[in-house]
């Protein structure tokens, strides 16, 4: 199940993942995508269920895991 495209005005929440999570449970896999711009964000969506996450902003990202 994904949240989002990324390509629209909105984007995953914590909420929508948490929500998603809760419904399948293991069923399936939960992809987070769209506004996830910081390593805070990455980790709540992994946090509340995501086990893959769609970003655009994955060099910034890791740059802030490395720091």
């Amino acid at each position: 199940m994904k949240t989002s495209t990324g390509f629209s005005t909105g984007g995953a929440t914590v909420a929508d993942v948490a929500l998603m999570r809760q419904t399948v449970g293991d069923a399936c896999g939960v992809k987070a995508a769209g506004g996830i711009r910081t390593l805070a964000d990455a980790l709540a969506m992994i946090e509340a269920g995501a086990n893959r996450l769609g970003v655009s902003a994955a060099p910034a990202i890791l740059a802030e895991l490395d720091a």
